[in-house]
């Protein structure tokens, strides 16, 4: 049996994760190899004398950490990992220097957890949809129905959406929902003017940009979130486009009267919200606020994206819409072609209804969460860095309290010379404004193992440190 150390029934630590720890200690120290054995959930219950749940949530977060895998056939291994450098020596290092061969680790937001996707449900879905006769053309522009079904079905659970399999057009992910709905809107003027958030997601402005539509930015402070007064003193906007549930990438929100008042002023000068979606379901220490299309879904396209839960290289999304502007947006589909095969289209749709989803995407929140509690503690006692943006998503954001602007680019150029790449944060502001932004980065810290996400926190604290 492994040597897990003590477990304290009386601890405020839940028992899964005292001994997702101890099992944890034991690979790094050597105490168990790469490739060793280890016991079956039921057998190491039976010997701990534990419930077998607690040993399969044990199992699960060392999993999607990286220090088990699963064998093919059956049984769990212990991963062959690299032993990480010891986070103490490298917080406390202030000029760290690169190895001559350091190995990259991509910390760029927007990356999840990939580990555990082709499990047995998914095989399944995969092998039965390409089982199935290709038609001899696509039936239907918006989707295959028992996918846009489970969907509506998907977003009835999560985000208490009533909606009909109708309501959801399928896309390729969210830069192809945000195209679409944009070529669905009529100017009022000579061109389209739509209402973007500063700083943001980047790719937002470079579609308005290819569409030649003028974009209207709407600051986002650190303190204050989005700016509301901002966007009420724009009487002609054509559309507003915001990510109300995490802002992307400060991590605030609106609360119930910041979403009442957008939606009001929006319907005041009839400007369409897009309600970008994108990781809401990951809320870490803090419950979910209703979806603004289900408080106003006459004049709120809302686009979701499964990029966060499963992976961007597959290219799946969607596009909630009612009324007048769904109907736009199914003309502008037919225009353009519908891009997601059917073949996935059909994997995804057994994947959704019969369930893995909803597991797989429990077992990941299980795992951020144990992650994001790992960056607050390796945090706290670092002077002059702030740590935020972590009360949801994949990725936090690290401000360098009262340092100079320069500071920042060192920073990303040193941790870029120690294979760790991350973004600037002043990177999501629009260039040549003034976006009140202080030095700072932006790293995600769902797709590495976690012992080589915990040596490169340990490597950001240095150079933070050493700025």
């Amino acid at each position: 049996m492994i040597d897990v150390g003590i477990l304290d029934r009386s601890a405020p630590v839940p028992l899964h994760e005292q001994l997702a720890r101890g099992i944890r200690a034991a690979v790094l120290a050597g105490r168990v190899r790469g490739g060793d054995d280890v016991p079956s959930t039921r057998a190491l219950a039976a010997d701990l004398g534990l419930a077998r749940g607690t040993v399969v949530a044990a199992y699960e977060i060392l999993a999607g950490e990286g220090y088990l895998v699963a064998r093919p056939g059956g049984g769990t291994a212990v991963a062959d990992i690299a032993r990480p450098v010891a986070a103490s020596s490298a917080a406390t290092s202030t000029s760290p220097v690169p190895a001559a061969s350091a190995p990259v680790v991509d910390l760029r937001p927007g990356r999840p957890g990939t580990a555990g996707i082709a499990d047995v449900a998914w095989r399944s879905a995969w092998r039965r949809a390409s089982a199935i006769e290709v038609a001899p053309d696509v039936a239907d522009v918006t989707g295959d129905p028992a996918l846009r079904a489970a969907i509506a079905a998907h977003l009835g659970r999560t985000r208490g959406l009533d909606l009909a399999p109708d309501d959801v057009i399928v896309t390729a992910g969210t830069s192809d929902a945000m195209l679409l709905t944009l070529l669905s809107l009529s100017p009022r003027g000579s061109r389209l003017r739509v209402g973007i958030e500063n700083p943001g997601y980047p790719r937002v402005r470079r579609l308005l940009g290819r569409l030649g539509a003028e974009a209207v930015l709407l600051p986002v402070r650190l303190d204050r979130g989005f700016d509301l007064d901002a966007f009420e003193a724009h009487d002609d906007l054509d559309a507003v486009i915001v990510t109300p549930h995490h802002h992307y990438p400060l991590g605030s929100r609106l609360d119930a009267a910041a979403r009442s008042r957008l939606l009001e002023g929006a319907a005041r000068v009839g400007a369409v919200v897009v309600e970008d979606d994108y990781d809401s379901e990951f809320p870490h220490g803090r419950m979910p606020l209703a979806p603004l299309h289900l408080l106003d879904p006459v004049n709120v396209v809302s686009i979701g994206t499964l990029s966060k839960v499963l992976s961007p290289a597959l290219r799946c999304g969607w596009i909630v819409a009612t009324g007048v502007l769904r109907d736009r947006i199914v003309e502008a589909r037919t225009d353009l072609d519908p891009p997601v095969s059917q073949v996935q289209q059909r994997a995804l749709a057994l994947y959704l209804a019969e369930g893995a989803l909803a597991r797989h995407t429990a077992r990941r929140r299980r795992d951020y969460r144990h992650r994001r509690r790992l960056l607050l503690d390796a945090f706290a006692a670092v002077d002059g860095v702030t740590l935020t943006a972590t009360d949801g998503g994949l990725h936090a954001v690290v401000l360098l309290d009262d340092a100079p602007p320069a500071s920042e680019r060192a920073m990303v150029d040193a941790l870029a010379a120690l294979g760790i790449l991350v973004s600037p944060l002043t990177s999501y502001a629009v260039p040549g404004t003034a976006a009140d932004l202080p030095a700072g980065i932006v790293f995600g810290y769902a797709e590495p193992p976690t012992p080589s996400l915990m040596d490169a926190v340990g490597r950001i604290i240095a150079v933070a440190r050493g700025l």
